[in-house]
This record gives structure tokens, C-alpha cells and sequence, in this order.
């Protein structure tokens, strides 16, 4: 399991934040290959709908949904996004490396718009590993 550098962990911070800033996004964070938060988190003034504990079983998860749908990368291509849309919130992954971004949003909220700005921020990240 690669380190990403303290410079790394910043550089992710910063994106999560400037993407939690766009219209109705909840949270942004950066998931870990084992479903851990490692960088963003909830926008501030934000309430979660969910308690500590399922917030980070959503996390795991995301992590494994996402490592399961990769089995078909070979015949399918690589994973852009993965999105669903819930009554009470959307909830996007785009990943980045060996990571995911997780991303929630209001139900109503234009996900197109929210991916086409997360792969804007995220794709020019270079993470070096230690």
C-alpha cells in the first residue's frame, strides 16, 4: 500500500475543498484504497445525514464497490465515475489512482456538472508516494 507525501495529502485537501464549494455538494473526500478518509471531508455548516460509524462504512463501501467493478476493466475499459442518485442525496465516485474522491450532493443537485469539475481538479494531481 503506497504513502502519499504530507505535500500530497495537502494538495488533495485543497481540491476537496475548492470542489466542496460548488452548488449543493455536501461532502468531497478522498478515500484510501482501504476506505479511509484521508483528505477533504464535509463542507463546512454542513450536518451529516448519517452517524460517524455508517459515514465510514459508506467509505469501505464505496472502496470495495469500486475494487469489484474494476474486475471488469479489461473487457469494459477503466471506471470514469460511478454515480447514484438516492431520494435524500447523490453520491458520486471518480477515482484517482489507487483513491477515490467521494462526493454527496443534494438530490437535485446537476451531477454532470459536479463530475466535470472533479475530474478538472483532480486529473492534474500528480501523487508521488513514499
Amino acid at each position: 500500500m503506497p504513502l502519499l507525501s504530507a505535500e500530497d495529502l495537502k494538495k488533495l485537501d485543497t481540491e476537496c475543498k475548492k470542489l466542496s464549494e460548488e452548488d449543493k455538494v455536501r461532502h468531497v473526500g478522498v478515500i484510501n484504497e482501504l476506505g479511509r478518509l484521508i483528505a477533504g471531508g464535509f463542507r463546512q455548516g454542513v450536518t451529516p445525514i448519517l452517524s460517524e460509524d455508517r459515514i465510514r462504512m459508506v467509505y469501505m463501501q464505496m472502496q470495495l464497490d469500486f475494487n469489484m467493478r474494476q474486475e471488469l476493466d479489461d473487457v469494459l475499459g477503466p471506471i470514469d465515475y460511478i454515480a447514484s442518485r438516492r431520494t435524500k442525496q447523490l453520491i458520486i465516485s471518480v477515482p484517482i489512482g489507487e483513491n477515490l474522491v467521494l462526493i454527496t450532493a443534494e438530490p437535485d443537485a446537476d451531477d454532470k456538472k459536479i463530475i466535470k469539475k472533479a475530474e478538472e481538479l483532480f486529473d492534474d494531481i500528480k501523487i508521488s508516494t513514499i
